[in-house]
């Protein structure tokens, strides 16, 4: 057995590549990579066995020579009597409407249809012929465009279905596997033009740095595998933190702030990713968002807020942090009359259920047994509306003896300032007489000389 066959036969099975009676889709461009991938995963499929499958996509950016590509793959899929699946399409129309370069467009186009592929024939997993020289390629590439720890790790073997068998080979390997075998392939010429980043790594950069140090490839899988060993670590940390201290509001997610700022940066850049990415998976968080977030908690006001990409708001409130993609809540606006028996008022959200009694529930005395009820001396009562709260709006808090702004009240209370205005607030006449769900006024509570009560319910919808 050829040493790439066995190494590569090895990795799966160390890796858990693919399992027995997979369905394997080779990724093939008719390059060097993915077709000696084809033949090694052919010669190995024996044994396993698998079912493979072919997928490439002519991208018409070379004219007769992309047809050229596409017809080899059809050819050799077929002479191998394995099924081919090919997309024609304009990567380069299709990079300027979307803005993108063409390498990336073409890249996300070639993914997206090896994904249509897979789920719509039920393969298990999709080969790529990644090789360490791609590894190298990408990790210099990041250095020099700007990344982070996480950046400088290594390609993963094996995400989701996508395996990369080759990912621990050298192309060189793999050029001594083609030559001694006679395995036929072709060759992109875009590949010798240093116009392309990746070429220019590749035939410019690499060899420079080989004249320093002829093993300087081995020197940076060496850290990419020491960058990977630490990044796991704090990928670790991250998801710990999250599991302990994560909660939900609704749709919104909440960690304590305290416990967020005793993190180190680099944990928080992972927990921060982590949570806009469940808000919005589009989302990519950069080093500037953490930054601005760690702005936040240091902080000393009981409301801030900073929103980014996508819609997401941050806010931290009275020692709490939330993730929400909700926008504020606007005020409700106007008077709603409220009379004896059931009121809703859809604008609020609330139903307001009012009745005349004779006497208190036992056991609630003047303070209700629960925070939606209320009771009130009917005598001192005039005409009831309902309305939100308005700037100097004042009431004397149930247990005291002079008048507090309504804002101060919501202060105390921690109540954030975007659900202020959505707070509805019962008055009799022009008094507030209950701040719903949290404390009636002092001077309309019930006594020992109340002859009549009124009992209110507020149920939110």
């Amino acid at each position: 057995m050829d040493d790439l066959v066995k190494k590569t036969k090895d990795i799966i099975r160390r890796e858990g590549l693919i399992a027995k009676g997979d369905k394997v889709l080779v990724a093939c461009s008719g390059g060097i990579d993915s077709i000696t991938l084809l033949f090694v995963l052919r010669e190995i499929g024996h044994e396993l066995p698998i079912r493979l499958g072919v997928a490439h996509v002519n991208h018409l950016l070379r004219g007769l020579e992309s047809d050229r590509d596409e017809d080899f793959v059809r050819g050799l899929a077929d002479r191998f009597s394995i099924p081919c699946y090919v997309k024609k399409i304009n990567v380069s129309y299709e990079a300027r409407k979307s803005g993108k370069s063409i390498q990336h467009a073409g890249r996300d186009i070639r993914y997206c249809f090896f994904d249509e592929i897979a789920d719509a024939l039920h393969f298990d997993k999709i080969a790529i012929g990644h090789t360490l020289d791609d590894q190298v390629e990408t990790f210099l590439l990041r250095i020099v465009k700007g990344t982070g720890i996480r950046g400088l790790s290594s390609i993963p073997i094996m995400r989701g279905r996508i395996i990369r068998p080759f990912l621990t080979t050298y192309r060189s390997t793999i050029e001594e596997y083609t030559k001694t075998r006679g395995i036929p392939f072709v060759k992109d010429s875009s590949n010798e033009k240093n116009q392309y980043e990746r070429n220019f790594v590749r035939r410019v950069i690499i060899p420079a740095m080989e004249k320093l140090n002829p093993a300087v490839k081995n020197k940076i899988v060496a850290l990419l595998k020491d960058m990977t060993a630490v990044n796991i670590f704090f990928e670790h940390e991250a998801n710990v933190f999250i599991n302990e201290k994560k909660s939900y509001e609704n749709d919104d997610i909440t960690i304590d702030a305290e416990s967020m700022q005793g993190l180190d940066e680099e944990v928080r850049y992972r927990v921060l990713f982590s949570l806009f990415q469940e808000l919005e998976p589009s989302f990519l968080p950069l080093r500037e968002h953490v930054r601005l977030v760690g702005k936040i908690l240091k902080g000393k006001g009981p409301n801030l807020l900073a929103t980014f990409p996508k819609g997401i708001h941050v806010k931290k409130t009275y020692g709490k942090i939330t993730f929400t993609k909700k926008r504020e809540a606007l005020p409700v606006e106007g008077h709603y009359r409220v009379s004896t028996g059931r009121n809703i008022i859809e604008s609020l959200g609330l139903t307001l259920e009012v009745n005349e009694i004779d006497e208190m529930d036992e056991q609630s005395g003047p303070i209700p047994i629960a925070p939606n009820i209320a009771y009130f001396d009917l005598e001192k009562l005039g005409g009831l509306s309902v309305r939100t709260f308005k700037a100097g709006d004042r009431f004397v808090p149930f247990g005291m003896s002079q008048e507090v702004k309504i804002k101060d009240f919501f202060i105390g209370r921690k109540i954030p300032k975007e659900k202020r205005r959505r707070v509805p607030l019962l008055l009799s006449n022009h008094d507030i007489i209950w701040v719903v769900g949290y404390r009636i006024d002092e001077r309309y509570k019930v006594t020992k000389e109340t002859n009549h009560v009124m009992k209110v319910i507020a149920h939110f919808n």
